[in-house]
């Protein structure tokens, strides 16, 4: 049976608007015939994303939809491009926005939360998501106390506030400095920055609390402090935590802060610094589980750091084998691998110890490979995707393995990296052959939202860039963003303008 656009009940149609961007609805769709220019004129579920909005684009769009029919919104603003930051402030205020539920911003300065606390009659916002990434000190006086006006006039789910502040380091915490109302309805928190004493904070003042993100975590020990945690009752609504960077000497302390929260169901923690022997320890972590987490049945974690001296032999296996108890491969079900990588020629040693798949959101990774002496998990899979959480890659160009470039392209399933979003390709003196097939055979290309180049120094390219970049944009599907970094050169600078920028496809 033949189906029509034209015969279509108009609610099936802006269900599947749900699933366009709003660049789709407004320049093709809209503009297809008549029945759709109106039902795209009367679609009240807008999602705005302005991040690779053109200016022209941008004033297009305003034009056509009201504010009042936008239920998402994504703004970003840059020094370097200001004009379509500075337009939309001029052009709508907030409370224009009567039924917008989420906002994102990203920005190098506080001039949209400014905009976001002009609000004289709130909204029904309920997700929030902030991102500031600044070094100009002449910013923090006005963003100082930017997040108690805003969780006063905005009834808050989802907060995720990731501060950037290169100057004021972790001095700038608003969270515990918030009073925040009694019995707020917040449900999901993500911060830059905590200490136990913030931990225990956040306890006592958000009640409703079920998700906490911590991107950075310092123990009391670590910063030499003489403070001790401010008194916490449990925070029993916390099902999920997650801890990405963890600095703490001792984990008696990250054991007293797991009492607080003895309803996890998830639990994530990642280490990229040294810590002590126990963090290693499976026994130790099986114990911690059954004491303090004993609903707990999603466990994370990805420990990495570097030997003071030559290890032992069987370094690998006298770690691997505490996660081999029947706690482990039973009753939790995970999968854990240990590896040993050597450095310098065999002079520096660094042991990586991970839950599978690794529960990283970004990594590095060398075209080369790293020089691992060895590897066991603690049980044999043959399935095993290490890589497929990972949606930032960094990746560093270096001699191409002849195997991996003569293959052909790979089936979606078998990427070693599927999911990533944003690449960063380091490319240092040397592009050599067989990148493009690489990239082909190692990562999913239509996943790729941003690409980056980083060029530390002159290159030597031993195949025709410009060729190569044709080919990569033919896979590259889903591309919007482009970043380019020669580090000066002006032999570069024009070297990537003719090979790279003049090949951009038109939706970069």
């Amino acid at each position: 049976m033949n189906v029509s656009l034209q015969t279509l009940p108009a609610e099936l149609i802006w269900r599947i608007f749900d699933h366009l961007d709003a660049e789709t609805i407004v320049f093709a769709v809209r503009c297809a015939c008549k029945r759709l220019y109106t039902m795209t004129n009367c679609y009240d579920r807008y999602a705005l994303d302005f991040r690779f909005t053109s200016l022209y684009e941008f004033h297009v769009m305003q034009k056509i939809i009201n504010p009042k029919n936008v239920i998402t919104l994504t703004l970003m603003q840059r020094w370097y491009l200001p004009s379509l930051c500075n337009d939309f402030v001029r052009i709508f205020n907030i409370d224009q926005f009567t039924r917008l539920r989420s906002l994102t911003i990203d920005a190098d300065s506080y001039q949209l939360l400014n905009w976001l606390e002009e609000s004289t009659i709130g909204s029904t916002l309920t997700t929030l998501n902030i991102n500031i990434n600044t070094d100009d000190p002449s910013h923090f006086n006005r963003g100082e106390n930017w997040l108690a006006p805003i969780v006063s006039k905005y009834t808050l789910r989802k907060l995720h506030i990731n501060e950037h502040c290169l100057v004021m380091g972790p001095a700038r915490l608003l969270v515990h400095k918030t009073q925040w109302p009694i019995d707020y309805p917040l449900k999901s928190l993500a911060i830059s920055y905590a200490t136990p004493n913030i931990f225990c904070i956040i306890c006592n003042q958000l009640p409703n609390l079920q998700i906490l993100i911590v991107q950075s975590f310092s123990g009391l020990k670590i910063l030499e402090v003489a403070e001790k945690p401010a008194d916490s009752k449990p925070l029993l609504s916390l099902t999920s935590l997650s801890l990405l960077s963890i600095n703490m000497a001792d984990i008696e302390e990250l054991k007293s802060l797991l009492s607080l929260v003895p309803n996890l169901t998830h639990f994530r923690i990642n280490a990229m610094s040294d810590l002590t022997d126990s963090f290693y320890d499976g026994t130790q972590w099986e114990e911690i589980i059954r004491a303090k987490l004993p609903l707990l049945d999603h466990f994370t974690f990805c420990f990495e750091h570097y030997l003071l001296e030559k290890p032992k032999s069987n370094i690998v296996e006298e770690h691997i084998a505490k996660f081999q108890t029947k706690f482990w491969l039973e009753t939790k079900s995970l999968l854990v691998q240990c590896a040993l990588e050597s450095e310098n020629n065999g002079h520096r040693w660094k042991l990586y110890l991970h839950s599978i798949p690794i529960s990283e959101d970004n990594i590095e990774y060398y075209s080369d490979g790293k020089q691992i002496i060895h590897s066991a998990v603690n049980k044999i899979d043959h399935n095993l995707e290490l890589f497929i959480n990972i949606k930032q890659l960094i990746l560093f160009i270096g001699q191409i393995p002849d195997t991996i470039a003569s293959e052909g392209t790979r089936s979606c399933q078998s990427y070693l990296f599927p999911r990533v979003r944003k690449l960063t390709l380091v490319i240092n003196e040397k592009w050599p052959i067989g990148t493009i097939q690489y990239l082909q055979n190692t990562v999913n290309l239509t996943n790729l939202e941003t690409l980056q180049f980083e060029f530390p120094s002159a290159c030597q390219f031993e195949t025709n860039l410009g060729a190569d970049m044709r080919t990569l944009f033919e896979h590259t599907l889903n591309l919007r963003s482009l970043i380019i970094n020669c580090n000066q050169s002006e032999q570069m600078n024009l070297t990537t303008y003719n090979s790279i920028c003049l090949k951009l496809p038109q939706s970069v």
